[in-house]
């Protein structure tokens, strides 16, 4: 597991793998504590002793958007909190609060607050170039990019060529799983998010929504900043906090008025809308789960992409050219719909599935570009009709075992000076993406 460090000092991590997550979690403790407040005239001192201790493990974590998930959180306690406090207990939250500021100070967490990190913290900067392509992503993928797929995406096709930044995911919970999901599930996660906000509204005096509302206040702050809602342990006390609202409402018989429903609706929509305002700039990316297109129309070339061959981040190699017509990219044969006749460069290794759909494509497209194959030749058919518009290509240093077999067939292409790697495949994509265009017009 790896261990974070600021300034040399570690950052506190509960074995959830980062002290972002771990922040989070603690946040919506020290909101959730403040349930025993409502118990026992006792319940006030449990509360602040535990919001101490874990206050000071929250500075530990040096996580901003946890200590901002924590303040959000705690206001909605201190708004639902009825009449004035004792003297005994002002003293003892003043005491409280002193303890957490040096804290602070030993730990020197306040430094990573300043103004001067703040313009300067790549942590910040990074997020904001992300943040502020999401919006665009989320229109150029109506159906989503897919499960896990939103930070590779991102580098693929939206990230600087002259950066090298490595992303899993949007950097935020929220935003990741907006850009994975395609438009009907926005909406419903948006939705969802604003019916847990109306059960967990308290009525004057009620102290169990009212802490449930903190908790998930505090959790959805901390999933705006960091990607910490894929942990399943953050989801215990959000989930207990909900249901003890519900429990609440099922109890005194409360619930929101008829009209009141319609505000979820209408924060959903209003919402989307917003993304989709914010994401309508020009682009020429068009993207989903399984295929991407880069440029306007349907595409006459594809690529069907192998790291192996044309690395990892073909996506942003691309990019580095310009086409003169759209071009599409796949990973799998399968994600290939009408070919006919269209250009498919086929790299690397084919699954069982793609063998089978290959005779189909060699069938169906115009040229078929088979780069570094490590198919056999037995393994495609051929017809006299298509041999023609059959090409094989191999870096003259390739490892293939099945270049030998190529070469007894066939007059294969080799480009010099390569191997397995092709670094001057997207040569041969705009090759036949020109040839394409020059015939369509």
């Amino acid at each position: 597991m790896d261990e974070y460090f600021y300034q040399g000092i570690w950052r506190m991590d509960w074995g959830l793998g980062n002290p972002n997550k771990t922040a989070a979690l603690i946040a919506m403790l020290m909101v959730a504590v403040w349930w025993l407040n409502s118990l026992r005239r006792w319940g006030f001192w449990v509360a602040l002793a535990l919001f101490t201790g874990m206050g000071i493990c929250l500075i530990h974590t040096f996580s901003r958007g946890g200590l901002f998930a924590m303040f959000a959180g705690l206001l909605v306690v201190i708004r639902g909190a009825r009449g004035a406090w004792p003297r005994r207990c002002i003293i003892g939250v003043t005491i409280s609060t002193l303890t957490l500021l040096l804290a602070t100070v030993c730990l020197k967490a306040h430094e990573r607050c300043s103004p001067k990190v703040l313009q300067t913290d790549r942590s910040i900067t990074n997020r904001i170039e992300l943040w502020k392509i999401a919006p665009r992503m989320m229109v150029d993928a109506p159906t989503g990019w897919g499960l896990g797929n939103s930070g590779r995406a991102y580098m693929q096709w939206y990230q600087s060529v002259n950066r090298s930044e490595q992303y899993r995911t949007m950097v935020s919970s929220h935003l990741t799983w907006l850009v994975e999901f395609g438009w009907p599930m926005r909406f419903l996660y948006v939705l969802s998010l604003a019916i847990v906000f109306l059960i967990c509204w308290p009525t004057p005096g009620g102290t169990v929504r009212t802490i449930a509302l903190g908790v998930w206040v505090a959790f959805a702050t901390a999933a705006v900043f960091s990607t910490v809602a894929e942990s399943p342990w953050l989801w215990v006390v959000p989930i207990a906090s909900l249901a003890a609202a519900l429990w609440d409402r099922v109890k005194h018989r409360q619930w929101p008025k008829p009209l009141w429903w319609s505000f979820p609706a209408g924060v959903a929509v209003v919402t989307n809308v917003v993304f989709i305002l914010c994401g309508s700039t020009r682009s020429e990316v068009q993207g989903s789960p399984v295929r991407v297109i880069v440029g306007w129309g349907e595409p006459l070339t594809w690529l069907v992409a192998d790291s192996t061959i044309v690395g990892r981040y073909y996506g942003k190699v691309f990019r580095r050219h310009s086409s003169p017509s759209p071009v599409g990219f796949v990973e799998s044969l399968e994600a290939l719909d009408n070919v006919s006749g269209k250009t498919v460069i086929i790299s690397g290794t084919l699954t069982s599935e793609d063998k089978t759909r290959l005779n189909q494509v060699t069938a169906a497209a115009s040229k078929v570009v088979l780069l570094n194959p490590s198919i056999l030749p037995f393994e495609v058919s051929v017809s006299k009709q298509h041999s023609n518009n059959f090409e094989v290509i191999f870096g003259e240093f390739s490892q293939s075992p099945a270049l030998s077999c190529w070469a007894e067939r066939l007059q294969i292409k080799y480009i010099t000076n390569a191997g397995d790697y092709l670094p001057h495949w997207p040569e041969i994509l705009l090759c036949a993406s020109s040839l394409n265009a020059t015939s369509k017009q």
